[in-house]
């Protein structure tokens, strides 16, 4: 067991960590009660980008070692890096409370509040943040994205602005500012952010996504077909484009294309009534009642209410950890 626990330690410090897992896993199938190495082999999987991987041996130390800083810093960061926000909140938390100036890992914790919902306490992390960074334009849009979930929009455009003023290329802070003016309804300053986000990266799918709905609710689905169908070939999963083709395929009367689009758009977000109704009046108007009545009950059963999807939401999630 020694030899095989040596033997992953030797291969992890030439880089060799695939190597160096297998090494750990039979040294702690002999015995798994030896902490050192169950931290090893999370390492090891922890530099693959292997996060879910790392989480058991680490909760395995902390078992046999609750007061071990490193073991629960790795396994807040493993957390944030499986995308496991929830999960990775109350780790980071008490991690940040033993190294409360550990920016790097306040900035995770930060993220993670954020993206769990947490959106009072996420506020709170980045303005703080925001006192020793306030030429960051990162920490701007992260408390942007907070300031929206929280329904603060004008503040949320407050920051956006900061940080395009601070740094006007960085990813995200044209297309985080359309989509708050287009929420507003404010829809040729939304046009003009989107363009800009286009213009430093045309691939953007979301910003064409999004200048296609403005399209569509002007009364042009001529313009906006394109733009939304490019979307689509970018990035496949955004709703919205699914949304408004179908109602634009609808209104050409392709039915089949019509109904595919809208059977997606209901499938990435089952929450959310309009594209169920829409597929109702859409069987209704075909002659299929009795798939138009299942469509009508489902919209009964969801809230009448419908609430926006918060910017972070729109703007993908946030990166895996730093350090890795």
């Amino acid at each position: 067991m020694t030899a095989l626990a040596n033997e992953g330690i030797a291969l992890s410090r030439k880089g060799q960590y695939p190597a160096a897992a297998d090494c750990y896993r039979k040294a702690l199938a002999i015995n798994p009660k030896i902490p050192e190495i169950q931290l090893n082999l999370a390492l090891a999987e922890f530099k693959l980008g292997r996060f879910r991987e790392a989480i058991e041996p680490l909760r395995a130390v902390l078992s046999m070692d609750s007061g071990n800083l490193q073991a629960r810093t790795l396994l807040g960061m493993s957390y944030y890096g499986a995308r496991m926000y929830a999960d990775a909140v109350p780790v980071l938390d008490a991690a940040l409370a033993a190294q409360p100036d550990n920016a790097e890992l306040r900035y995770v914790f930060a993220q993670s509040c954020l993206w769990a919902g947490r959106y009072d306490r996420a506020l709170k992390e980045f303005e703080r943040l925001l006192k020793d960074r306030s030429d960051s334009a990162a920490v701007h849009i992260l408390l942007a994205q907070a300031l929206d979930g929280l329904g603060r929009q004008n503040e949320a455009i407050a920051e956006l602005q900061a940080a395009a003023r601070s740094s006007p290329s960085a990813p995200n802070v044209h297309f985080g500012l359309g989509y708050l003016f287009w929420k507003q309804q404010r829809d040729e300053e939304a046009e003009r952010e989107f363009r800009l986000e286009l213009a430093q990266d045309p691939s953007h799918a979301q910003a064409y996504a999004w200048l296609g709905d403005i399209a569509l609710r002007r009364g042009d689905p001529k313009s906006a077909r394109p733009l939304l169908e490019k979307a689509l070939r970018l990035s496949p999963d955004i709703r919205i484009a699914h949304l408004d083709l179908g109602v634009i395929y609808a209104g050409e009367k392709q039915y089949v294309r019509a109904i595919a689009a809208l059977r997606e758009a209901a499938r990435l977000d089952p929450s959310r009534s309009d594209a169920h109704y829409r597929l109702g009046r859409l069987y209704q108007e075909t002659g299929r009642k009795r798939e138009a009545e299942a469509e009508f009950a489902i919209v009964r059963r969801l809230s009448r209410a419908t609430t926006e999807d918060a910017l972070h939401k729109v703007s993908g999630p946030p990166p895996s950890p730093p350090g890795r």
